[in-house]
């Protein structure tokens, strides 16, 4: 299936870096993060909880950050944590209905960008990098030139409802890297400059213990 590829106006905000790091994170850190992402939202939103709130992190959710997310995101209608792999064995080839029974014949660009199959109610690949005719006028169009393009596997620890809005939201984050004029990168931008954050706060061991809009760090 292919979703349709478009980026919604949406803000990020960042709340302030800290000098911890590790992986997996310590429940009670865990804990004062989202707390503080929470708080952050409803000082902006006259108190109000967002109605959904989506977690995304390069690794597994252990037990302890799943309960801490929940517990900081009490009364919120939807929380959906997702793991985003970038390493990933899969491939994919768009094959062409044949003009008479038989074989399947491969086509001659990648399959489509925003193409996802869904490997279980857990597990869905998609597809970040392909063809993207609807960029130029429904011409064959391959950012990359060449190669068979791998996708991200996305696993959801928490979370309900089939995949396409878990998959629209990691599309729309590809296309918000304000640094280049290119169509779009393979990752979201929630993971793509988190590493950037936690470089630019390892360098910046002064930096104020205030909140930074996300779009500082990009």
């Amino acid at each position: 299936m292919r979703l349709p590829v478009y980026s919604r106006p949406m803000r990020v905000l960042a709340p302030a870096p800290s000098s911890h790091s590790a992986s997996p994170l310590a429940s009670g850190f865990a804990r004062r993060v989202m707390a503080r992402s929470l708080a952050l939202y409803q000082r902006r939103h006259a108190g109000r909880k967002p109605k959904r709130v989506v977690v995304h992190k390069s690794t597994k959710f252990t037990d302890e950050e799943i309960d801490a997310c929940f517990d900081a995101w009490q009364g919120v209608e939807a929380l959906d944590l997702i793991q985003v792999q970038q390493d990933c064995a899969w491939r994919g080839v768009e094959l062409h209905r044949p003009a008479t029974v038989g074989k399947g014949i491969a086509g001659g660009f990648p399959c489509e960008r925003g193409t996802h199959l869904t490997l279980s109610g857990r597990d869905v690949l998609l597809w970040t990098q392909g063809n993207a005719p609807s960029a130029v006028g429904g011409r064959n169009f391959y950012k990359e030139g060449k190669a068979i393009p791998a996708p991200l596997q996305l696993v959801r620890f928490a979370g309900h409802g089939g995949w396409e809005p878990a998959c629209r939201d990691v599309l729309g984050l590809t296309k918000m890297d304000w640094n280049n004029d290119s169509l779009y990168d393979r990752l979201p931008v929630t993971m793509s400059y988190a590493r950037v954050l936690a470089r630019t706060v390892r360098r910046m061991s002064d930096l104020a213990p205030h909140p930074y809009e996300f779009r500082f760090f990009m």
